[in-house]
């Protein structure tokens, strides 16, 4: 009859761990050094966008300074309420 003889060789099986060991390490450190350059990516990405909305808003501040500084003539356009009222009052009645 025929038989199957397994002979588990024990410097085999070890160099198959070690070997499963180091690609399972170099897999992961692969992974991480993706995440890790993602993640700076995204950092950078941010400041720069934080970075520009800095600049708008000093450009916004300088522009509202200086039409502060600005001495223009400001002429009111509103009518006196005792007048506007009475003239409402007549055209109602």
């Amino acid at each position: 009859m025929f038989t199957l003889d397994l002979i588990i060789n024990p410097i085999v099986l070890f160099v198959a761990f070690l070997v499963g060991a180091v690609a399972g390490y170099l897999i992961s450190r692969v992974r991480l050094a993706k995440s890790y350059s993602r993640i700076r990516h995204l950092e950078n990405e941010m400041m720069s966008s934080h970075a520009e909305i800095l600049e708008m808003q000093k450009a916004y501040v300088r522009m509202e300074t200086r039409l502060k500084e600005q001495s223009i003539p400001v002429i009111p356009m509103k009518i006196n309420g005792k007048e506007n009222n009475t003239s409402k009052e007549k055209a109602s009645k």
